[in-house]
Formats: C-alpha cells, structure tokens, sequence
C-alpha cells in the first residue's frame, strides 16, 4: 500500500512537474483555475484508488483472459502476435485508440456509464491536473475495453505497456492547456481539439484522443474552438460528491448530442 502510495504521487508531482512551466509558455486559453482541491483530491487520493483497483481486480481478470486466449490458440500465436515490432506496435496503438474511442461515445449515450463519465466533464478549466479528475470505476471500464483486445491478440506485454505510457501521457498532454500549432491536429489530437469535448454548451464531439481523423472517419468531428469548459449546468461538485456520482441531472442527459447532430456533421 505504501509503494502504490508513493508511486501514485510520484507520477502526479512529475507530471505537473513537466506541464505546468509549458502552459505558463504557451497557454492555449486565458482562463486559470482558481479551484484546486477537488483535483489534487483525485490526483493523489483518487489516483491511488484506480492503481490499487487495476492491480488488484483488473490485473487478475486481464491474466485470466490471456491464458484462455492462448489456450485456445491466441495470444502470441495470432497474427497481431507474429507481425515484427515495426508494425504491431502502430496497429496496437490503433486497436486501442479505436477501443477507447467506441467507449468514449458509449459513455455519453449510457446512463449508468455517463454518471461516471460526469465526473471528467465536472473539471471547469482544462489544464494538466484536470486530466485526472475521472472516476476510479470508469478508468477500470475503459483500461478493460481498450486492454482487453490487445490482450487476446497477443501483443507482449513490454510492447503493451509501451502503447499503455503513451496513451497516459498523451491524456495529460490533450487536457493541458498547451497552445500547438494547427498542422499537428490533422494527425495528433492536440489540447484545441479536446477541448472542444469539454465544451459545455456545445454538442458531443472529438471523442479520440490520440487520432483525430477517427472523428472524422465517424463523423464526429467538430474544429470549432471550445467556448465554456465544463457541465452545462455549471455545477463544480465536491470531491466526495463526484466518487459518489451524486447528481441531480437526469439520466436522460447522458446523450449530450441534439438529434441529427451526427448526421449534421456528415455533410
């Protein structure tokens, strides 16, 4: 308990350790927090709960399934298995990026997956630390979504957890408040890009977060800038108040999109 204590804080000090001098440089909004405790809360104390929950529940039933799946002749054996490094590594990227792009949609669409999923939209600024503020339970749902197929494909577990600190990172970078220039985003989701997700006032969009032309390919991209970041009501619960997933937003607002919205950006 204690080493998963110390790591947990660890990762969160290097993290901001890294960022925060970036965004003084090179701030994409004007806006600063003025709250800090809800997302320290969740940087440490949260952060703590999801390594001890993945270690201990997820990694047990991830091992389970690796040895089905190579019993059943998967696992190294299948073809993402036998490719050369040079190409499983980007196709492993890939599958979970697709992976977490398909939950992330879900999880506006599903009552029960959109109250854990309000916990990330409640952060009413984007930076580095806002990254974290996401339910214990939701990052068990989607580290099983996104890890489970590599599992089955039989992608090492070096290379796994390769493709596991890239989309870790990657998910801070995307939060941060980082200005880049609009050339990366027709490759790389940047900050401008998933900000705009974060939009309070806007229709659900820019679900990937690493592969921008995903949206694209599905119809969900939206290249506005993000206007108010936050709930639409405004609300900026407490740190208890969201692991509780207290909220008296119905259950009907878990699909944020109008209709035709999807269909409207198609054309």
């Amino acid at each position: 308990m204690l080493a998963e204590s110390l790591r947990a804080l660890a990762y969160a000090a290097l993290v901001g350790l890294a960022f925060a001098p970036l965004e003084r440089l090179f701030a994409l909004r004007a806006d600063r927090r003025t709250r800090w405790t809800t997302d320290i809360l969740f940087a440490t104390v949260g952060h703590l709960g999801t390594r001890l929950l993945l270690l201990y529940g997820l990694g047990a039933l991830l091992d389970a399934v690796l040895r089905v799946s190579t019993h059943w002749g998967l696992g190294a054996a299948s073809p993402l298995g036998a490719l050369p490094l040079w190409a499983r590594l980007p196709i492993g990227l890939l599958i979970f990026e697709l992976a977490g792009y398909g939950y992330h949609r879900l999880a506006h669409r599903v009552p029960v997956l959109w109250r854990l999923h309000r916990v990330h939209h409640s952060a009413p600024t984007m930076d580095w630390l806002a990254s974290f503020r996401q339910h214990p339970l939701e990052i068990a749902l989607m580290t099983l979504a996104q890890n489970l197929p590599l599992v089955v494909l039989g992608m090492p577990l070096g290379e796994h957890a390769v493709v596991i600190l890239l989309l870790a990172l990657n998910t801070v970078f995307v939060h941060g408040n980082l200005r880049v220039p609009r050339v990366v985003e027709r490759l790389l989701a940047t900050p401008r890009f998933h900000h705009r997700h974060h939009d309070a006032d806007a229709p659900a969009a820019n679900f990937a977060t690493l592969f921008p032309w995903i949206d694209r390919l599905f119809g969900t991209h939206d290249a506005a800038d993000a206007g108010r970041i936050g709930l639409p009501d405004g609300a900026d619960p407490s740190f208890l108040s969201l692991l509780l997933t207290r909220t008296e937003e119905p259950a009907a607002r878990a699909d944020l999109n109008p209709p035709g919205f999807e269909s409207t950006l198609r054309r």
